[in-house]
Order: structure tokens, then C-alpha cells, then sequence
């Protein structure tokens, strides 16, 4: 299997900001000098759900500050941004990373997002399928020339140039399948997992990108998807399950405020309509993965690895974890990470 690390930053109220930060920051260095294949980074803005808003400077950052790692983001919301500024920053990550970049790409989901941002949510999804057109073609030899619905520009000198080619890019998919099929029809790999997803429905979700995969006629077999899961490792049980209790109770209750397409009046925007029983969707998905077995990755350094043979048993081989929670010890994060590296990884090996 492989390992990786995700981070968005979730904003305790009892640690500033730039705590929060520096914390992270050194979170991401141990786990590049642990041995982690990945660290992937999520962008949002605007409430205790993620601080990562300058992202690129972000990945930037961790890019000088870790070896070996693969480094991702988890993603970009392209709606946000200038699609040839976004070809021209990832290019940029990718040389100052030696080659290490990968660009994770969405659409977006908060509606309180893109109101602030001056983006109207309705056009998100025929914008981020232009955008990643043009961000591909930016990458191409030669100076770009594009007319679509939103961008129109004649000759333009697209610098730098990724190292890789093509740079590897993936897109963030919830659980609706067209969001799946479009990425198949694209060639590229999706993520699932974390807040926008319904966990007891990724082996359906895989096995669905796999499908569509061999219906475009596009290799596939040799890609093992990663799912998103939060993970804490300590000495025993009880201590594993209470230095989690009550920590993010603020931010959740902030993200389930946020954290969804709906406008104000409570309707749902074009090409969001998956999300009108998302809630319920989520408690239907945590009582269907209880029932596969599929538990939380909260334990003793054993249970941890029963947890993950279940999820590699369901084709799940690339997990990317959320070490601990926001408000926990930074002492206790890193212990977590250590013995997770120690005593789980190695039971796993790639």
C-alpha cells in the first residue's frame, strides 16, 4: 500500500492561526523524513474548516521543505482562478519540487465560497471543464491560443513549462456519476474520501472510475485510487478514543453551516443536485461502511492495521491520512505519526 499525508488545516479556537501553521508545517517535515509517499494540501476559505487559502504558497513551502515526498493539492478550485495562472504555479511547484508535483483539481462545493470570491457557483461546472482544458494546453510546446466561453485569448507564451510531461493531474469527485465519468473520459484518476464524500460508498465509487476507465478505452489496472481517512494512533484504546473527544465539535458544527452548494434561499445550484440529501446521504454511508466493516482509524497500533487490511480487502491500496485532529497536543500528533510510521507501515509495504 501506500501512505500519504493530508492536510487542510482545520482552525482550533484555542490556536492561532499561525500556530496552526507552523504546527502543520511540521507535521508535513516529519512525515517526508518518515517515509510517506504523498502530502497533499486542500485549499478553502473563510471559516475554521481549512486556512490553506494561499495555497501555492503553500505547496511552495513544503516544497523546500521536504526530500522525497510527492506533493499534491487536494485540491485546487479552479472556478477560483485564472486557468493560465494556475498552468503557470503548478509549473512553478513542479521545478522548485525536482518533478514532485501533482495537481489535484475541483470544482468546488461551498456556496459561502464562491459568494465571497465574487464566483457565481451556477457556472462553476462549465468552467472547470474549460479550465482544465486550458490548463493542458498551457502546458503544451509552443504559445497558446484559446477561445471558449470564458477565455479568449490569442498567442500567448505560457512560462514556465512543468518538468514533468505531462505533469500528473487527478480530480476530486464526490459520489455522483458524472462527476466520475467525466474524469474517465479525461483518462485521469480521481480522489475520494474526506467531508465531500460518503465513505461507505468508495469501493462503489472506485469500482464505478474503473468501469468508465475501461470504457474509454484508457489503462487502469495499475492504479490504485486513494481514499481520504482521518487517522490516530496512540499507545491504548481508551487514550486513542478520548484525545479525540469533543476537539473539532466547533469547526463541524461551522462546516455544517458552510460546508454545501445550497444558496441562502436552500436551493440547490445546476449541476449540484447530488447534494440536496447529502446529510442524509453521509448517515446512510456511515452505517452502510459499519456494515462492511469499514471503521475508523482510531487505535492501538493492531487495530489500526485490522482496520486497514479490512479497507485493502475492499480495493482500497493508498490511503491518505489526517494525522489527529485540530486542538490535539502537537506532541501527541507527532507521536501518532511516529508510530504509524513505526508499527503500521511496515505491515503494508508497497
Amino acid at each position: 500500500m501506500k501512505f500519504g499525508q493530508f492536510e487542510i488545516i482545520r482552525w482550533h479556537p484555542e490556536v492561532s492561526i499561525p500556530q496552526s501553521i507552523a504546527d502543520t508545517m511540521e507535521k508535513i517535515e516529519l512525515a517526508d523524513r518518515l517515509g510517506m509517499d504523498e502530502i497533499w494540501l486542500g485549499e478553502h476559505h473563510f471559516s475554521r474548516h481549512g486556512l490553506i487559502s494561499g495555497i501555492f504558497a503553500m505547496l511552495g513551502n513544503v516544497a523546500q521543505r521536504t526530500k522525497n515526498a510527492r506533493i499534491g493539492s487536494a485540491v485546487v478550485v479552479l472556478p477560483w482562478h485564472n486557468p493560465i495562472m494556475v498552468a503557470e504555479e503548478a509549473a512553478t511547484i513542479d521545478i522548485l519540487s525536482g518533478g514532485r508535483f501533482t495537481l489535484g483539481i475541483g470544482s468546488g462545493y461551498q456556496a459561502m465560497e464562491f459568494r465571497a470570491l465574487g464566483t457565481d457557483i451556477e457556472t462553476a461546472r462549465p468552467r472547470f471543464r474549460e479550465y482544465l482544458d486550458v490548463i493542458q494546453k498551457a502546458w503544451e510546446d509552443g504559445p497558446l491560443t484559446y477561445k471558449g466561453v470564458f477565455i479568449d485569448i490569442e498567442d500567448v507564451n505560457v512560462i514556465p513549462k512543468p518538468i514533468q510531461k505531462p505533469l500528473p493531474m487527478v480530480i476530486a469527485v464526490s459520489t455522483s456519476p458524472e462527476s466520475v465519468d467525466f474524469a474517465a473520459s479525461k483518462g485521469l484518476e480521481i480522489m475520494v474520501g474526506g467531508p465531500t464524500a460518503v465513505m461507505g460508498q468508495v469501493p462503489q465509487v472506485m469500482a464505478l472510475w474503473h468501469e468508465r476507465m475501461e470504457h474509454y478505452g484508457h489503462p487502469h489496472e495499475h492504479i490504485d485510487l486513494p481514499a481520504g481517512m482521518n487517522i490516530y494512533v496512540a499507545p491504548t484504546m481508551e487514550e486513542a478514543e478520548s484525545d479525540l473527544v469533543g476537539l473539532e465539535d466547533e469547526i463541524d458544527a461551522e462546516f455544517r453551516r458552510v460546508g454545501n452548494p445550497m444558496s441562502k434561499s436552500g436551493t440547490i445550484p445546476k449541476g449540484y443536485q447530488h447534494w440536496a440529501d447529502r446529510d442524509k446521504d453521509r448517515d446512510v454511508g456511515a452505517e452502510m461502511a459499519r456494515k462492511e466493516g469499514i471503521l475508523p482509524l482510531v487505535g492501538t497500533p493492531e487495530v489500526v492495521c485490522e482496520r486497514i487490511e479490512i479497507l485493502r480487502s475492499k480495493g482500497i491500496k493508498s490511503l491518505r491520512g489526517t494525522f489527529g485532529k485540530a486542538g490535539l497536543d502537537q506532541q501527541k500528533s507527532l507521536r501518532c505519526m511516529q508510530m504509524f510510521a513505526e508499527e503500521v507501515m511496515p505491515n503494508f509495504p508497497d
